[in-house]
Formats: structure tokens, C-alpha cells, sequence
């Protein structure tokens, strides 16, 4: 569906594709996955859209959720 330099279209789609994971019942492999994307690009390509993706996912996750290691990976991830 893109092109394999497009890091930030495919950390995008795999951004996505967790959310719809969360959404699906497991969060915690969303979360991971979302975070691995985040942490593979450069600090200056975790910003705007990307970032408004990953931060919509985490603020979905109820709040009693937050303390699991997989969703505070993300957090960090977003900081």
C-alpha cells in the first residue's frame, strides 16, 4: 500500500492498524505496536499527524488501563 521508504505513511498504517486492535479488545497489542512504530522513527517525524494518531490511542484507553506496562510504554513512547 506504500512504498517501503515511506516510514512515515507506513508508521501511519501501523498506527492505525492498532488502534483497530484496541478497538478489537486487545489493547495491550495495540499498544505495543503503536509504541515499536514510534520508537523506530526519527524524533523529528513523531510530531503532527503521527502524533495526534498515537495520542488519540492512548487517550481511548480507559484510565484504569494506564498503569499496564504496555500502555505506559506508550505514553512514554508519545512523550
Amino acid at each position: 500500500m506504500s512504498a517501503p521508504t515511506s516510514s512515515m505513511t507506513r508508521t501511519l498504517l501501523t498506527i492505525d492498524a492498532a488502534a483497530c486492535t484496541h478497538h478489537d479488545g486487545d489493547t495491550e497489542q495495540a499498544c505495543r505496536r503503536a509504541a515499536a512504530a514510534l520508537a523506530v522513527l526519527p524524533a523529528g517525524y513523531r510530531t503532527g499527524l503521527i502524533h495526534a494518531r498515537a495520542t488519540d490511542l492512548y487517550q481511548s484507553i480507559p484510565a484504569q488501563h494506564h498503569r499496564e506496562p504496555a500502555v505506559r510504554a506508550l505514553h512514554t513512547a508519545l512523550a
